[in-house]
């Protein structure tokens, strides 16, 4: 009896020790952190709502979810001009440019474009919404902020961080919504 309690605490004890090591993923991020400096380290630092998701593993209780959202929408930057839709074309290069929007690494926009993604919904005939202010605005939030309208969406901050301007927002916006736009274009 005292052998089998003696390694049953034992295997307690081990099983505690190696739950509280990093895994190998953990221990190899660590590593990356080190080796990339104190710049790559500050990048890596997660912000609070961040943390958030990560903790709830992005699916945050009811009752934090309205402060996450108000604090996400604070963060939304509009053009200078106030025009949230821009001009299409422009918002098509950086649709599809993978240096900038990359949108297509996710989304099917133009019909036509071969090599779009599937993870995200697909967005041909966005438009069809319509442009009333509510929709222009929704589209251009989702955009910038994706978090400001789901928290903890998979889909990039493109304009929290500093991957589109707000005004390179408002021209994928009007790429979507402008009915002139290949993604709402009469087949």
């Amino acid at each position: 009896m005292k052998k089998r309690y003696t390694l049953g605490l034992l295997a307690v004890l081990l099983a505690g020790l190696t739950l509280s090591q990093p895994s190998p993923f953990q221990q190899r991020v660590q590593q990356a952190i080190q080796n990339g400096g104190s710049r790559f380290a500050e990048s890596m630092k997660q912000d609070p709502d961040q943390a958030l998701c990560s903790q709830y593993r992005d699916k945050l209780p009811p009752e934090l979810v309205g402060a996450f959202l108000e604090r996400q929408r604070a963060l939304i930057k509009y053009p200078a001009d106030g025009k949230l839709m821009g001009d299409w074309k422009k918002g098509e290069e950086l649709f599809t440019n993978p240096r900038k929007g990359n949108c297509y690494a996710c989304h099917t926009g133009d019909p036509r474009e071969p090599g779009a993604g599937r993870m995200g919904p697909g967005l041909v005939n966005y438009g069809q919404r319509g442009t009333s202010e509510a929709v222009v605005k929704y589209t251009y939030d989702k955009i910038y902020n994706a978090w400001a309208t789901m928290p903890c969406s998979l889909m990039y901050r493109a304009g929290y961080h500093g991957i589109l301007t707000p005004e390179e927002t408002a021209h994928v916006t009007a790429f979507l919504l402008d009915p002139a736009s290949p993604v709402n274009a009469k087949r």
